[in-house]
C-alpha cells in the first residue's frame, strides 16, 4: 500500500475542504450543525436527561441507555450521510487517481478513507468516544474494550451508508427505479407514526423486536461496552461479521457494471410530450422551453422529488396539523402546497446552470437574446410545478377528512401558485448572484450553494410556520371564511415573478462571464 501517497491525497482534500467552507456555504453548515447539537443539549437539560441517564447507570441500566443511544446515532448518520452527502461523495474521481503511481486496491482505499474523514463522521466519532468514555467514568462500562467497539461501529456506520448510497444509485438507473424509491421512502416516512399505536396496542411484540434487536452493530456494541469477557467479545463478533457482510456487498456493487436504461434508436422525435408542452409558449421560445423541460425530467433527482412532493407533504401537513385544533389540516396544508410545487424542480430551479458545464457557452450562440434562455428555464421549472396544483387540489378532494368547502379548495390554490412564483423568482436570482457547479447525475447529498438552501430550507419554514402563527395570533386571516382577502397574492407573487424576469435579461447577460467560470470549475 502507497502510504505516503494516500496521506498526501487525504491532505490535498483538506485543503479543498477548507477552500469550499471559505467560498461556499461551509459556513452555513457549520451553523446548522451548532444549531441543531445546541437545541438537542437545551432538550436534553430540558427534560432531565442526564440526571436520568445517571440514574439509570446506577439501576444497571448502561447496556439498554447504550442501546438506544448507538441505534440513533447509527440510524441519523446513514441518513444524513445520504440525503446531505456528507463522505459520500467522491473528492477524487477514478480517471483523476489513475494519474497517481497507485494500483487499483490503493484508489479505492483512498476513496474509502477520504470518505470516511469528513468532518461530519468525526462528530458522530465523537459522540460515540463521548459515550463510552461516559459510561467508563460511571464505572459502568470498560474502556479499552469499548473504544475497539466504537471504532469497529464507526466503520460499519460508513459501509452501510456507502452501501445505501449505492443502491440508490442503482435503483435510479433502472426503469421503474423511481417509484421504488419513492415506496420505500414513503414506509420509512409513514411507518413510525403507525408503529406506535401499534406496539402500544401490542405490548408483547415489543421484547420480540428488541431480542432480534440485539444482532444489530449498535446493539453489539452496546454489548461490548458495558460487559467483559464472552458478552463482550460476542459483541465485538457482531460488529465484525456485519462490517464484513457489508463490505463484501459494497465492493460487489461497485463492480458491477453500468446497466443501461433503455435501447437507443437513431429516429429523431420532434413530437415528444416536451416539443408539445413547449409549442405552448410559442416558435420564438418554445425549442428553449422544450429544452429545459428534457433537462429537468431526464435528471434522477428531479424526478424523485417531484415523486416524493406530494407523498411527503401529506406526512407533514397531518404531523404539524395535530395541535392546531379542529381546522388544523387545512391551516398545516396552506403552508405545504406552496413548497409541494417546487421541491421537485428545486435543484435546477435554484442553480439553472450549475449542472450544464461547458455546453454553457451555447446559450450565446443562438440566434436568440441570451435572456431568452434564462426566461426559458425558468418557465420549464413553473411549469413542473404547476402539475402539482391540479393534482394536489384533487387528492385534498378525496382524501381530507374536512367537510368539503370550494372556499378551502381557493385558499389552497392561492397558496400553492403564490408559493410556485414567488420561489421561482427568487431561483432567478440565486442563479445569477450564487451560482454553484453541481453533479447532474447525483441523485443524493446536497449539492445547493449558500443561496440556494437558504431559500429552498428557510422558504420551507416561512411558509410551513406562517399559516399556522396566522392562525394563532390572526385567525380571520386562514378562516375559509375569510377567501377573498387571499385572492390578491398570487396575483402579487405574478406581478414579482414577471418582473424578475425583465429585470434579470441584462444582469444575465453581464454576468455570464462569471456563472461560466463557476460552472466550468474554474472559480
Amino acid at each position: 500500500m502507497n502510504t505516503p501517497l494516500i496521506l498526501q491525497l487525504i491532505r490535498l482534500r483538506y485543503k479543498l475542504l477548507w477552500a469550499n467552507t471559505r467560498s461556499r456555504n461551509g459556513r452555513i453548515a457549520l451553523f446548522f450543525v451548532g444549531y441543531f447539537l445546541l437545541a438537542l443539549f437545551i432538550a436534553v437539560l430540558a427534560t432531565g436527561g442526564f440526571a436520568a441517564a445517571f440514574v439509570a447507570v446506577r439501576a444497571g441500566r448502561a447496556e439498554q441507555i447504550a442501546q438506544a443511544v448507538l441505534s440513533a446515532l447509527f440510524l441519523q448518520a446513514v441518513l444524513a450521510a445520504n440525503l446531505l452527502g456528507f463522505g459520500m461523495q467522491s473528492m477524487f474521481s477514478e480517471s483523476e487517481l489513475r494519474r497517481y503511481p497507485l494500483v487499483a486496491l490503493d484508489r479505492r482505499l483512498a476513496r474509502y478513507v477520504i470518505g470516511i474523514l469528513d468532518p461530519f463522521w468525526f462528530l458522530v466519532l465523537a459522540l460515540e468516544l463521548g459515550l463510552v468514555i461516559g459510561l467508563s467514568i460511571m464505572d459502568a462500562g470498560n474502556l479499552g474494550i469499548g473504544l475497539l467497539a466504537v471504532l469497529l461501529l464507526f466503520a460499519t456506520n460508513y459501509a452501510l451508508a456507502r452501501v445505501v448510497g449505492a443502491l440508490i444509485d442503482q435503483l435510479m438507473k433502472r426503469k421503474g427505479g423511481g417509484m421504488v424509491l419513492l415506496a420505500l421512502i414513503m414506509v420509512f416516512a409513514i411507518g413510525p407514526s403507525l408503529a406506535g399505536p401499534f406496539l402500544r396496542k401490542n405490548p408483547d411484540i415489543f421484547p420480540t423486536i428488541v431480542e432480534r434487536l440485539h444482532y444489530t452493530p449498535p446493539f453489539g456494541a452496546a454489548l461490548a461496552m458495558t460487559n467483559a469477557g464472552w458478552s463482550a467479545l460476542s459483541g465485538l463478533a457482531i460488529i465484525a461479521a456485519w462490517l464484513a457482510g457489508l463490505t463484501v456487498v459494497l465492493l460487489y456493487i461497485e463492480n458491477r457494471p453500468p446497466q443501461r436504461q433503455t435501447t437507443e434508436s437513431i429516429k429523431l422525435a420532434w413530437s415528444s410530450p416536451f416539443d408539445r408542452v413547449g409549442a405552448l409558449f410559442g416558435p420564438r421560445i418554445g425549442p428553449l422551453v422544450a429544452h429545459w423541460l428534457r433537462f429537468y425530467g431526464r435528471n434522477p433527482r428531479t424526478r424523485a422529488m417531484s415523486l416524493i412532493a406530494l407523498p411527503l407533504f401529506t406526512v407533514i401537513t397531518v404531523g404539524s396539523s395535530q395541535r392546531l385544533g379542529p381546522n388544523g389540516l387545512f391551516v398545516a396544508a396552506l403552508g405545504t402546497f406552496p413548497m409541494a410545487t417546487f421541491l421537485g424542480s428545486a435543484r435546477i430551479a435554484l442553480n439553472q446552470f450549475g449542472y450544464v458545464g461547458g455546453a454553457f457557452r451555447r446559450y450565446f450562440l443562438l440566434p436568440t437574446d441570451p435572456a431568452t434562455t434564462l426566461r426559458a428555464a425558468s418557465y420549464a421549472s413553473v411549469t413542473l410545478g404547476s402539475v402539482v396544483v391540479p393534482v394536489g387540489l384533487l387528492a385534498w378532494t378525496i382524501f381530507s377528512p374536512l367537510p368539503f368547502d370550494p372556499r378551502m379548495l381557493a385558499m389552497l390554490f392561492c397558496s400553492a401558485v403564490s408559493g410556485l412564483f414567488v420561489l421561482n423568482s427568487i431561483g432567478v436570482w440565486v442563479t445569477l448572484f450564487n451560482p454553484r457547479r453541481g453533479n447532474y447525475t447525483a441523485v443524493m447529498g446536497n449539492d445547493l450553494s449558500l443561496g440556494g438552501n437558504i431559500t429552498l430550507i428557510g422558504g420551507m419554514i416561512i411558509a410551513l410556520f406562517t399559516p399556522q402563527a396566522l392562525y394563532v395570533g390572526l385567525r380571520p386571516a386562514v378562516s375559509p371564511e375569510s377567501w377573498w382577502m387571499i385572492l390578491p397574492l398570487p396575483l402579487l407573487a405574478i406581478a414579482a415573478y414577471l418582473a424578475t424576469l425583465k429585470a434579470a435579461g441584462p444582469i444575465f447577460a453581464t454576468r455570464r462571464e462569471k456563472i461560466l467560470a463557476i460552472v466550468e470549475g474554474r472559480a
